[in-house]
């Protein structure tokens, strides 16, 4: 029989226990792909009826305005020893039926600290980026050294989920046998129930009104995977008939060596950074194509956001997650990674010819939090204890 049961009804079936309270923990709760990944599966799992609650390192105040009235439990440590040794200590005070993480470190912790504190939680590690991608953007020796203490710790998990394909053929060959059978993709949860409604909020700016210029849009943390100096540069080879501005919706280190970039390239009037935005949705539906230039992804969240808005979509092709979601460009326009004149030819022919957008914007809600939700929990019920 197997051990997480059959169908209900039957004389002697085993049953599993229903998953009712999760602990979802991360460094910080910022916005970020994998810090937005797990507060929406929060928020639809709290709507399934389970009893959530993050375990942050600390819960400063952008945590708790990002999680709402999701409760927020700081474990005030700031090295990952005592983040660990007190994770154990909310892990028995709180007994959760379910502990999910996300990040490479943060999983190691999780997994280390579930087994020490005993009792049933079941242990779920979420990835969100390839570790060959993230060994560029961090090759130090810490990174490396938890590298090394990756298939060791995961082993000691229920489950692993990769948020693609992409991620997952690019983490299994570093894990165990026995932990590659428990290694699933269930991708992010990106639609929320309330999209549609809130791309068709007002955006108070004149770049984004009724008759402003032709507009490019990307979205990202300014950070240097995400290459926005790239998408600038090729923004600046765009010659059109018509006015052409690029805006960008994020915040990051990056900041001030993209405006200086801007300003370098005379751009000042056609290219804005303009911050973190609480609604993209609205920005995305006014803008004529949008653009991810990053150098690597794990899945690609806006890249779906901008389908679901009904824009044209162009994409580096990164070594995973845009193709997957752009079906090998049926989707949306896909460039070489880096290739920045065959980005600026791509924007111009998009601009030119955007084409009819209505199957892309279906392969696009095929992603919502609803349909991410039901496969955690078949997920949970899989490896929940059995009575």
């Amino acid at each position: 029989m197997s051990p997480y049961g059959s169908s209900a009804g039957h004389a002697g079936t085993v049953q599993p226990e229903p998953m009712r309270t999760a602990l979802l923990y991360l460094p910080q709760l910022k916005v970020g792909g994998a810090e937005i990944s797990l507060l929406r599966l929060a928020q639809g799992l709290r709507v399934r009826g389970m009893e959530v609650a993050f375990v942050v390192h600390r819960g400063d105040a952008e945590a708790r305005a990002l999680a709402g009235d999701i409760e927020v439990i700081s474990l005030d440590a700031d090295r990952t020893l005592s983040a660990a040794t007190r994770l154990v200590q909310v892990l028995r005070r709180r007994r959760p039926d379910v502990l999910v993480s996300a990040l490479t470190h943060s999983n190691i912790v999780a997994a280390v600290a579930a087994r020490w504190a005993g009792g049933a939680t079941r242990v779920v590690l979420t990835e969100h980026a390839p570790v060959s991608s993230m060994r560029w953007l961090d090759p130090s020796a810490r990174y490396r050294a938890t590298l090394r203490l990756m298939p060791w710790a995961y082993r000691l998990a229920d489950a692993v989920v990769a948020v693609s394909q992409g991620v997952r053929d690019d983490f299994a060959p570093r894990l165990a046998k026995g932990t590659r059978a428990r290694l699933e993709v269930i991708p992010n949860p990106v639609l929320r129930r309330d999209w549609n409604s809130l791309a068709h909020e007002a955006v108070d700016d004149p770049w984004f009104g009724a008759d402003a210029a032709v507009l490019v849009l990307s979205v990202g943390r300014l950070s240097p995977e995400k290459n926005f100096a790239g998408l600038i540069r090729a923004f600046a080879g765009v010659r059109m008939p018509m006015q052409t501005r690029l805006a960008i919706i994020g915040e990051g280190p990056e900041r001030p060596a993209l405006q200086a970039l801007i300003d370098e390239l005379g751009l000042g009037q056609r290219v804005r950074l303009l911050g973190q935005r609480a609604n993209p949705y609205a920005y995305m539906r006014r803008a004529r194509v949008f653009v991810l230039a990053s150098l690597f992804e794990g899945f690609g969240n806006v890249l779906i956001e901008a389908m679901a808005c009904g824009t044209p979509v162009i994409s580096s092709d990164c070594p995973v997650g845009p193709r997957e979601i752009l079906g090998d460009g049926r989707y949306g326009d896909l460039v070489a990674v880096g290739d920045v004149s065959a980005m600026t030819a791509a924007i111009e022919s998009r601009l030119q010819r955007p084409g009819d957008q209505a199957e892309a914007t279906r392969r696009a809600l095929e992603f919502t939090v609803e349909r991410s939700v039901e496969e955690y929990l078949a997920l949970f019920a899989r490896i929940a204890p059995t009575r």
